[in-house]
């Protein structure tokens, strides 16, 4: 069996018990289902090979940001994934972890010329251009290496689809991409540019975007805005149509993938251009869980405490977005609920993961999960309060591999340093 699922009452992975991930590798550790991983790739390239041409499949750029572990990486690599980067870091990593670079993007408002440099000489497949001062800057670095920076301008389309408003990047006051009259004018600059290779456009208006409609609407900001330009005589070769492909957290509403499908198949493939699209959290979100113990339940007059050993430095989720994850016992998932706050051990209130959730009644010691923390979950986390990394599992056909190892207190301190003074 693939993904999460119960087999002889405990919560398992793949066909692996998380009782056993929790005695190889100690607790707090995040464990990713490769099974579930998979299952919503096939689902997504599925629905783009049922509705689009077979010149016209989409490459399918998973967006690093939302789980940057190796491991990870070169799995979704494995599958057929293409990587979308936010950073030199994020680029290298991408290099590690086998991609091809001619199927990486690299996306951010505040490229450096490092991270300029390092996209060129790796060959990359386009910069996604988010200023005019960036491509003046990106002009000036390719032609001190006498190259061409293949790129895209991003549009913002001013369309919002709902989710939190820190993570909506598509909206006329938020800082990314660029106008109509800004990108017209940057199409405008191109023939004193030398060293660009403008190859068309991309567009992103957000993570988590729980008004699936949104989709639709800003794909038809597209046509008009690419005939108006290509009249003019500029080329437009490849869209970029970003991600942001909710989850279900508690009760989201799902994109339907046929929809969208037909959304790209008769909006934009009409347009006879390469197709990108950056799934992130879709793809890893809910393959992830964080794996947690039971220290204590601690009773005041009003409310009980679940502590547990993980904590917001882990998955900052909750406390910077008040997000929901579920929580659930690995064993006895089904004796009569409890209402719990469940908190951690970092010395701040906002350290908590949910408050009043209603649970199966636990007891110092157990096992939990809480799920849906395979993006944006060990890739944010910190050594705040001096807490260290914790280990990050795959688990695959009824296996388990340790993809990062837990991190020692020694190693925290290594590249730290006392002044010789002192």
């Amino acid at each position: 069996m693939s993904g999460f699922h119960e087999m002889n009452g405990e919560l398992c992975a793949d066909g692996v018990p998380l009782s056993s991930i929790a005695e190889a590798y100690g607790t707090p550790a995040y464990v990713y289902s490769a099974g579930e991983m998979k299952k919503q790739y096939m689902a997504l390239s599925g629905a783009m090979q049922e509705y689009l041409p077979a010149d016209q499949q989409p490459l399918l750029c998973f967006a690093c940001k939302a789980n940057s572990n190796l491991g990870v990486l070169a799995y979704l690599r494995a599958l057929g994934a293409g990587l979308e980067v936010v950073s030199g870091g994020e680029l290298t990593r991408g290099l590690k972890a086998g991609f091809n670079p001619a199927h990486i993007v690299f996306t951010g408002v505040g490229k450096t010329r490092d991270e300029m440099i390092l996209g060129l000489t790796s060959g990359i497949h386009q910069f996604n251009v988010e200023s005019v001062p960036e491509l003046i800057h990106l002009n000036a670095v390719a032609g001190e290496m006498n190259m061409k920076a293949p790129i895209v301008f991003r549009l913002n389309p001013h369309v919002t689809g709902g989710g939190h408003t820190k993570i909506s990047t598509g909206r006329k006051h938020d800082k990314f991409g660029l106008d109509e009259t800004y990108l017209k004018q940057a199409f405008d600059m191109l023939p004193s540019l030398p060293h660009i290779r403008c190859e068309g456009l991309s567009m992103h208006i957000g993570s988590q975007v729980s008004t699936v409609e949104s989709f639709k609407e800003a794909f038809e900001k597209l046509p008009g805005l690419v005939r108006a330009l290509r009249a003019q005589g500029h080329s437009i070769n490849r869209l970029d149509i970003g991600g942001g492909f909710p989850i279900i957290y508690k009760d989201e509403k799902l994109l339907d993938l046929s929809a969208y499908a037909k959304w790209v198949r008769d909006i934009i493939s009409p347009l006879k251009v390469e197709i990108i699209m950056e799934p992130g959290r879709y793809l890893v979100g809910n393959a992830g869980v964080l794996l947690s113990r039971v220290l204590y339940i601690k009773q005041t007059p009003d409310r009980q405490f679940l502590i547990v050993d993980s904590a917001m430095n882990d998955l900052i989720r909750p406390a910077m977005y008040d997000s929901y994850h579920a929580i659930e016992p690995i064993k006895n998932r089904h004796l009569p609920p409890v209402s719990y706050d469940v908190v951690g051990p970092v010395c701040e209130s906002g350290d908590t993961f949910t408050k009043d959730r209603s649970l199966p009644e636990l007891s110092a010691g157990d096992l939990v999960v809480i799920r849906s923390a395979g993006a944006y979950g060990s890739a944010m986390s910190s050594n705040y309060n001096t807490r260290p990394f914790i280990p990050e599992i795959l688990t695959h056909e009824g296996t388990h591999t340790c993809l990062r190892t837990r991190q020692t207190i020694e190693e925290i301190f290594a590249k730290e340093h006392i002044p010789n003074w002192l």
